[in-house]
């Protein structure tokens, strides 16, 4: 059997990739943020608010700390000593490690629901 083909216009389906990609990396972002958060130090709650604030979840970039909070990259790598019960340092990998799988079915779906289907 021999097929040939001259050329294909694959147009419609790039166009549609990008919202459904989009549509997948925020929720698996969003995701990440929700299920870390308690995981995330606690004293007055500003570290853990940066993450809505500061995050651009549609790009799949989570990011803790602001100019109000520079201590963020302390806690997340070096201030073990500063742990209140729950948390941690190196908060994301170890949400991943638990809720990791989640994640990706909420992209999953997503992703479905992008589609229309």
């Amino acid at each position: 059997m021999r097929l040939s083909v001259k050329g294909a216009d694959v147009s419609g389906a790039t166009r549609k990739a990008v919202p459904i990609e989009k549509a997948a990396v925020g929720a698996y972002a969003m995701a990440a943020i929700r299920d870390a958060e308690s995981l995330v130090p606690y004293l007055t709650g500003a570290l853990r608010g940066t993450a809505h604030s500061e995050s651009m979840p549609e790009e799949g970039k989570v990011i803790y700390g602001s100019a109000a909070v520079p201590y963020a990259r302390a806690q997340y790598y070096s201030c073990p000593h500063k742990n209140w019960p729950g948390t941690t340092t190196e908060w994301f990998p170890k949400a991943k490690e638990r809720h990791g799988d989640a994640w990706a079915c909420e992209a999953q779906a997503a992703a479905k629901e992008a589609t229309g289907r």
